[in-house]
């Protein structure tokens, strides 16, 4: 079964929230998309839509029906791809969501390789934060995401990437430092992951207690690491600034503006600079897998195989 005509007309009414904004919508008159809204109604003895109300808005029944809208949805496009398939991988689409981090260090060239591989299969990024990468995910217009902030639950597919460290950047300006000699990275150790082993020790986080931390904002997972890895050191951050971006916390940050955490992987996209001094993070919090994630019960095209196989991807395990 297909999603009906009217059914569509419906479902771009409620996405327009106007019947003249869907009919420019659809290049077709406004009587003709409330024809097929009222044959709607006819066929199931309800109304969907306040027709009193500025914007339109959607009656219970409606919000029903627009959810069985969107499963025909889902199901065309899992029967669409999967005879696309039929083709083999000469053909096809893939669609990859990762924040603008990933897109630069680990997707772009992820994709070119995948493109070099399958160059008749069309490729397309999404860069966003995690709250747009995550809606794209569940309504379909991403078909992988690769980032480190999306949780194992049920709705979700995981497949473990790498890992990633998180280290602590403290302006060399700071007087704290002084204390700190034996606990020091230098930029190439930090770069390299050199500080992995055992030969480097953890910083004792606490004597960073009195100064000043710039993090990310809330809507970001090192945010929460950032907050907790201060927590669990015993004492709050006292943060002078909130910005979107890493790699503009490490600059700022190189300015002298305050402490940051970032990822140790972000040092190989920057030059060298002594205006910093690098910390290992003795805490679990400070290593971070990243994943391949997928809508779990999405149909898994070629494309979606093909590019996994490439990544070598492993099963996920249990991680924070």
């Amino acid at each position: 079964m297909c999603m009906t005509v009217e059914m569509e007309y419906v479902y771009v009414v409620y996405q327009e929230k106007s019947f003249s904004k869907a009919a420019q919508k659809l290049f077709v008159s406004q009587s003709a998309v409330s024809a097929m809204v009222r044959k709607a109604e006819a066929k199931i003895g309800c109304q969907l839509f306040d027709r009193s109300t500025i914007p339109l808005t959607i009656t219970k029944e409606g919000e029903y029906y627009i959810r069985c809208a969107e499963q025909f949805m889902r199901l065309e496009k899992n029967m669409d791809a999967y005879f696309r398939d039929m083709a083999d991988i000469k053909t096809g689409h893939l669609s990859v969501g990762s924040s603008s981090f990933f897109c630069a260090y680990l997707l772009a060239g992820l994709l070119k390789r995948f493109k070099n591989k399958y160059p008749g299969v069309s490729v397309e990024i999404h860069e966003g934060n995690i709250r747009e990468l995550g809606a794209g995910l569940f309504d379909d217009s991403i078909d992988l995401l690769l980032e480190a902030a999306i949780p194992a639950d049920d709705k979700v597919e995981r497949y473990l990437f790498d890992y990633e460290e998180i280290i602590l950047a403290v302006p060399g300006e700071y007087e704290v430092n002084k204390r700190l000699r034996e606990y020091q990275m230098t930029f190439e150790q930090a770069r390299d992951g050199a500080f992995t082993g055992k030969d480097i020790p953890s910083v004792p986080m606490k004597v960073f207690k009195d100064c000043p931390f710039i993090l990310l904002k809330e809507e970001n997972d090192i945010w929460r690491r950032s907050k907790e890895l201060c927590e669990n050191a015993g004492f709050e951050p006292r943060v002078e600034l909130y910005l979107d971006q890493i790699m503009t916390a490490f600059y700022v940050a190189k300015s002298g503006s305050g402490i940051t955490f970032i990822r140790s992987s972000l040092l190989s996209l920057v030059s060298e600079t002594d205006a910093l001094v690098y910390y290992k993070i003795g805490d679990p919090l400070a290593r971070r897998g990243i994943f391949l994630t997928r809508k779990r019960g999405r149909y898994m095209t070629k494309a979606m195989e093909a590019f996994l196989s490439l990544c070598r991807v492993r099963p996920d395990r249990p991680i924070r």
